[in-house]
């Protein structure tokens, strides 16, 4: 018995299609990066310790962010900026940072390990997939 054809995809759908695939796909290594670069900038520059002073949330119409504002001396010299990393919870605290470029990062490691901990195992789906789409390419008779 004959397999039902399928109808043929449109260009607009396969490319809509490959979009969406590339999407899903690169989620994994974005995570894995940023908390990779998180960790780097946690672990090289200067070491200071800052005092959360206070966080401003700031709310859009779909998303929203925090940002904190440390107070640390370096040199004897007084500096007041925004620290990255840190979250209301740490107002009015001390906290471990790092100073980097002229920016100051939190050593906190929650959010690198979060997010470290949710790419690695989703690093999985592209290597199957790809690994998936090489084995059928071999398979694959060749038209003549």
């Amino acid at each position: 018995m004959a397999e039902p054809q399928r109808p043929p995809e449109s260009l607009p759908m396969r490319i809509v299609v490959n979009l969406v695939v590339a999407a899903i796909m690169l989620v994994p290594f974005v995570l894995v990066g940023a908390g990779a670069w998180l960790i780097v900038q946690r672990q090289t520059g200067e070491r200071v310790e800052a005092e959360v002073i206070g966080c401003d949330l700031d709310v859009g119409y779909k998303t929203s962010s925090q940002h904190c504002t440390a107070r640390w001396t370096v040199d004897g010299v007084e500096h007041t900026g925004p620290i990255q990393g840190s979250g209301d919870q740490e107002v009015g605290r001390t906290v471990d940072a790092t100073l980097r470029d002229g920016e100051l990062y939190s050593r906190s490691l929650t959010l690198p390990l979060v997010l470290l901990g949710l790419g690695l195992p989703l690093l999985v789906l592209p290597f199957t997939w790809v690994r998936r789409r090489l084995r059928g390419a071999r398979t694959t008779p060749a038209h003549p």
